[in-house]
């Protein structure tokens, strides 16, 4: 055998025994893995999870858009009582909340109240109702958001459909302009309470008449009437109206009992980020 293939065979046995001995040492010094360190290291997807680790890492949580007020309007009745409506948009289409409050000022006026709103909600109503006019100055309105925003990987909002709903107005004077129709719980469990808004708009989408009113304990597929009722007139065959209706499904308290359907929303109010 020539002198230059034996070097070479050497030269590959020394460096096949040098590669195998550092590959032998750093298995014996490796570092165990370990999921309680506090740091992404190994081949780990996060901070103590994923892969190596036998824990699922959590859904990185959304960042909250600020809810928004589209419109604010005050509506005029009889020159001595008006309401004031705002319609409020929630951009965020997998976060909700409660007790997101408002402040209404009117000249002399302020109203403060709350209210909860659903993720992707893009006409949530609130309203003031028969407060005494502010002549010759614009009224403001102040929103902050829920203070612990939910997140929802499903969502639907409780199904209350509006049947058989007609608008009456006054033939005596001593008679009230009036909407009635029937709500009919179409949700998978019975309600404590759901409000039902009555939002009457001109051809240009102004609002010409506002009125709110409470149904409590209503039963799944059940049908209840409603009267919403003005003291005063509007002009009704310029105006389309609609119906605007919710319950607040953020609290278990409001569920009255349910009937082996569940809500796809986390009725408990629970944390679906919490470890």
């Amino acid at each position: 055998m020539k002198r230059s293939v034996k070097q070479i065979i050497i030269l590959v046995f020394v460096t096949a025994t040098v590669v195998g001995i550092v590959f032998a040492v750093k298995w014996l010094l490796r570092v165990k893995p370990t999921c309680f360190d506090n740091i992404q290291n190994q081949n780990e997807e996060g901070v103590d999870c994923g892969s190596v680790c036998n824990k699922s890492c959590p859904t990185p949580k959304p960042t909250a858009i600020p809810l928004t007020v589209k419109d604010f309007q005050v509506v005029e009745g009889d020159g001595v009582k008006c309401d004031l409506v705002a319609t409020i948009e929630n951009p965020n289409n997998s976060l909700g909340g409660q007790h997101a409050t408002y402040t209404m000022t009117w000249g002399s006026l302020q109203k403060k109240g709350d209210f909860y709103i659903y993720p992707g909600e893009r006409e949530r109503y609130v309203a003031e109702i028969n407060l005494p006019c502010q002549k010759g100055v614009d009224p403001t309105m102040q929103i902050a958001d829920p203070p612990n925003w939910q997140f929802f990987k499903q969502f639907e909002k409780p199904i209350l459909e509006i049947t058989d709903s007609a608008t009456h107005a006054p033939s005596e004077t001593n008679e009230f302009f009036d909407i009635t129709g029937t709500t009919i719980n179409k949700s998978p469990f019975d309600l404590k309470e759901i409000e039902i808004y009555a939002i009457v708009k001109s051809p240009s989408g102004k609002i010409i008449a506002v009125n709110k009113t409470t149904i409590n304990s209503i039963l799944v597929n059940e049908k209840r009437d409603f009267r919403l009722f003005w003291t005063h007139t509007f002009p009704q065959e310029e105006g389309s109206y609609k119906f605007y209706t919710t319950s607040n499904l953020f609290g278990s308290d409001n569920i009255m009992r349910s009937f082996g359907a569940q809500s796809t929303i986390d009725t408990r109010g629970a944390d679906p980020y919490a470890n």
